[in-house]
This record gives structure tokens, sequence and C-alpha cells, in this order.
């Protein structure tokens, strides 16, 4: 059985080939760099014709670089999910509700994550570098600039250990704390597409971003958040490499990351179509004042096709309704950023990890005090579309309008799917230790799967 100690994934719900292709050729570069194996793994959202065409460029790609990868299909996932609640659970009750938890319907950003993470624990993997399908990396003289160097050279060590831009930020405790999540950014176009709002008007853009945060936030404060994270970061790519210590942890996205073993503790939240459920692990490090760090080597971010165009009125709404459940989802976060931060020592246990129970007791907590924002939430970002409707003319405000539409006729529902998500994702946490424990017993059959280099 394969031993390797890095893995790199690729979640897709589309074709993406050439993101295999540069996943592939990652994984090479982190082996002549760093002198270790890297295994590179794509796992399939769904059952779909693409899959063969994906798995036929992995076994190419794969010889071609000499790197053994693991092409995870729709129905290989499946059986496998079937088998680890066998494995973790001895009640039907708890297979079934594994089982839904790790076969999300619809698309599910927190889905892949955890593949990663259950066949990482299966074959003894520490460290997971994640790129998403629709990005690529940026060329300098023609040539790739990956992330995974700079991230393979910062996770698992020491903050006093690396050269970071900003060491004045570290907090006192931090300098002996070994770094388990590294971030980068995207450029090109917006991992969170507000194109629409934006055009109406940046005030709209703001009051989107102001349902979620807290009411301390002045509005200066937001308006500068839209303006970095929507205009300023798209626009900004680094020629140079540095590592910084990321105070604002909000910066970093995982589509660009590297976590070093946290993905044992903790799962991420298999919301369906929902922005941002992916977030779990590095919003908690932040809040446990764990260090972030930012690597520079930023990847292009890519919209394709009809979304470019905004081709499909179907698909616009569907977007705006996924990124809706996000602020909604958020509304629930701050509040739980809260209460960790205002005693994070309470949620480790005595050996460092985390303590599972109080983590989702945490959540739990938060949705019930915030659940009354939650159901107003959806009447306002209905509200805050109509306006910007209004101020528009035209095809786009024709798009306006039909979010705003249909958010106000499904006020009940969205808020509904959000207490179902966390209900889920709380009970998802408290048995995450079992899950991963069981995982091992996953090695012999997920090796039948491997394409050797």
């Amino acid at each position: 059985m394969i031993r390797v100690r890095r893995a790199l994934y690729i979640p897709t719900d589309r074709p993406c080939g050439d993101a295999i292709r540069h996943g592939i050729a990652e994984c090479a570069e982190l082996r002549r760099e760093t002198g270790e194996e890297c295994l590179f793994l794509l796992a399939e959202h769904e059952r779909h014709p693409r899959e063969r065409e994906h798995e036929e460029l992995v076994r190419r790609y794969a010889r071609e670089h000499g790197v053994t990868a693991l092409p995870l299909t729709a129905e290989a996932w499946e059986g496998l999910a079937d088998t680890l609640g066998r494995l973790a659970f001895p009640d039907p009750a708890s297979r079934a509700r594994l089982r839904s938890a790790l076969l999300p319907r619809g698309v599910a950003y927190g889905s892949g994550p955890n593949k990663a993470a259950i066949v990482a624990a299966a074959l003894g993997v520490d460290v997971l570098h994640r790129r998403d399908s629709d990005q690529e990396p940026q060329l300098v003289e023609g040539r790739p600039r990956y992330p995974g160097v700079l991230e393979a050279g910062a996770v698992g060590r020491r903050v006093a250990e690396l050269s970071v831009v900003n060491p004045q930020d570290a907090l006192p405790h931090q300098g002996d704390a070994e770094v388990r999540f590294v971030g980068g950014t995207v450029y090109g176009d917006s991992p969170q597409d507000r194109r629409d709002v934006l055009a109406a008007g940046h005030e709209f853009a703001v009051r989107l971003q102001n349902l979620t945060r807290p009411a301390s936030t002045s509005r200066e404060e937001v308006s500068a958040d839209v303006e970095r994270y929507f205009t300023e970061e798209l626009r900004t790519h680094h020629d140079e490499d540095f590592l910084e210590l990321d105070p604002d942890v909000a910066k970093v996205e995982m589509g660009v990351s590297c976590v070093g073993g946290f993905f044992r503790e903790l799962p991420e939240m298999p919301l369906p179509d929902t922005l941002g459920s992916d977030y779990r692990l590095r919003n908690l490090l932040s809040q446990l004042s764990s260090p972030v760090v930012y690597q520079s080597r930023k990847m292009r971010h890519i919209y394709r096709d009809d979304r470019k165009r905004q081709a499909s009125l179907e698909r616009v709404v569907d977007y705006a309704l996924r990124d809706l459940r996000l602020i909604l989802l958020w509304i629930v976060s701050w509040r739980q950023a809260e209460l960790i931060r205002a005693a994070p020592a309470t949620y480790l246990r005595a050996d460092g990890h985390i303590d599972n129970e109080r983590i989702a007791a945490s959540l739990e907590q938060a949705l019930v005090e915030t659940l009354p924002a939650v159901r107003e939430a959806p009447a306002r970002f209905a509200a805050i579309h109509r306006d910007a409707a209004a101020a528009s003319s035209g095809e786009l405000a024709r798009r306006l309008s039909a979010v705003a539409e249909t958010a106000a006729k499904r006020e009940e529902e969205l808020a509904e799917d959000i207490v179902s998500g966390v209900g889920t994702y709380a009970w998802l946490v408290r048995v995450w230790p079992s899950v991963i424990a069981a995982a091992p017993g996953l090695s012999e059959r997920i090796g039948g799967l491997l394409v050797h280099r």
C-alpha cells in the first residue's frame, strides 16, 4: 500500500482538463522541491459522462510526470462512504446520517474537502494542498508559478522559523505556534460573483456585504472591504515570493490553500448550494488564534462560456441564492466566532486538540441566538436587489429583478436550509473523530483505485 505524506486535490463538478494537467504538474514540482511524493486526487462531485474523459486525462498526465494519482469517481465515492459508515458506526441510523452528510444533494462546496480528508486519513497523508477546477497558475516568462512550493515550506513549521514580511503582526504566543494553514488568493474573475450588484452601484454591494457584519461595523469599513475584495485583490498579482502572517483571515481563499493535519480534527460543512461553506477549518484556526499564513503565488480564477456572458437567467438566479445562503450562514458564523474568541482555550482539550463537542455546541448556540436575523435577511437581500434593479436598465435590471423576486418567494425555505445544514454539520463535527479513526479501513479499497506512475 502506498504511503505518502502529501497530497494535492481538486474537487470538481465541471470539465477541467487544464486544471488536471496543472495539478499533476504541480505534484511533480513538489516532489522535486521537497523530495517527497505527492499524490494527486481528483474528487468528482457527481456521476457524469465527463468522468471518463477526466480519468483518461489523469492517467495520461500521471504517466507523463511520474505521479501517483487517484481519479475518484462519484460511484467509487458512494461505495467508500457506505463502507466507512459500517466501519464507524454499529447502528443503521448513524450510518444513514453519515451517508447523507458525505453524499449531499446539489453542489456542496464542503463535500470535496471532506472526501480529501477521509482519503488522506486512509492513506496516512498529513498535508493537503487544494486547488479549484476553475483556476490556472500565474505564468511568469511562460512558466507556471505553482503555490505548492511556498505552502510546503511553511506548513508544519513554527512561525519563528519563517521569514514573514510582517513579524510585528504575530500575537505573543504565535512565535512557537505551528502553522497549520497556508492560503493564497486569486486574481482575474471574482471567486464570489457579485458583478450585477456592483454594476448597479457600489452602494448596493456595500448594503449586501453589510448583511453579514455585526452591528458595530461601520459603513466605511464595509465599503473598504468591498473595494478591496471585489476590485483591488482581483487586479493584483505578485512577481516576487513572500510569506505574510494574515491578520485579516478573510483574505485567503480555500481554493488556493494548504492544511496540515487539522482536517483530521474538523470537517468542512457539506451544506448544499451555499457559497463559502468550505471555510470552517480556516475560520476556526483564526478564532483559536492559530496562525494563518498568506503566500504570494496567486492563481488566476476564470469564468468560462455562459457564466462569462451571463447567458442563462436560471443560473444567474441559482448562483445568487447560493450567495444568499452564504450571507445567512455568515450571520450565524459571526456569532459563533464571537463565542469562541471570548474564551478560545475552553474549546481545546488538554492535549491541544479541539473539543468537538464544544465546537458543535457553540454553533448550535449561535444559530439559536441569530435565528431571527437569519429569517429576516432574505427579505433584506431581495430589497437590495430590487433597489439595484430600479437603478439599472436592460438585461442588468432584468437579472436583478429576477433575483429579488425569487429570494422574496423563498424566504422561509432559504432560512430553513441553514437551520437544517447547521444541524447536520454540528452532528458531523461531533462524530468526525470516529469517522477519521475508521478511515484506515478504506486503505485497501482506495489502493485499488490508484493510478501508479
